[in-house]
């Protein structure tokens, strides 16, 4: 069932999250409130408390309740931001039970323009956005060159990873920490951080026994 799949997935995001959050804090502790890694866990944390909601959904409502789910569970920007990801790629995907690459190439096209939106963000603010956006990119390149769902995948993994790291020489331009200015070059964004380690997890889970 595709709701077994999705709370199997989530399972593994909170399990990721959790231990990644001390790093995550630390990353958050150089240019904002040190306390991204518990917010963003907590926040997947209580997704899982609407397992039962998920059952007998298609990927692209399941997505559009957890991005709801995800918008509501912390005062910060997170979870808003999360939230606005995950429901317009669940829009994107509505009535599907399986993604081809056109679907992922469209469900995170429709995450990055959420993200631009309820951030009114740009690639290069130093964001979620700049991990998002090359993926986002690297899937439309994948399909233009006939790649397979596995290798676009992959492919999208690193170039997410690397759009995670350009956000150490960038300068904050969005939140709290963009009134610290030039003193945030320097560090990994913790948001650009976790939504990583998200992408990350979802896609080695969907490929699990590929």
């Amino acid at each position: 069932m595709v709701s077994s799949k999705i709370v199997s997935i989530l399972q593994e995001i909170v399990k990721v999250l959790e231990g990644k959050q001390e790093e995550l804090n630390r990353l958050d502790a150089n240019i904002g409130d040190g306390d991204h890694g518990r917010t963003v866990a907590g926040a997947f944390k209580n997704v899982l408390k609407q397992e039962k909601e998920l059952e007998g959904k298609d990927i692209g409502e399941a997505l559009q309740i957890i991005g709801r789910t995800l918008a509501f569970s912390t005062g910060a920007a997170t979870g808003p931001l999360y939230g606005s990801a995950f429901i317009e790629a669940g829009k994107k995907l509505k009535g599907k039970e399986k993604l081809s690459l056109e679907d992922w190439k469209e469900a995170l096209s429709g995450a990055v323009e959420g993200v631009k939106r309820r951030g009114k963000a740009e690639v290069g603010d130093k964001t979620m956005l700049d991990t998002l956006y090359p993926m986002a990119k690297s899937l439309e390149d994948s399909i233009e060159k006939g790649e397979s769902l596995k290798e676009a995948l992959l492919k999208a993994k690193d170039a997410a990873k690397r759009g995670m790291e350009s956000t150490k020489e960038l300068v904050s331009k969005r939140g709290r920490s963009s009134r610290l200015g030039e003193r945030t070059k320097g560090h990994i964004d913790p948001g650009a951080a976790s939504s990583y380690y998200v992408i990350e997890t979802i896609i080695k889970s969907c490929l699990k026994g590929e």
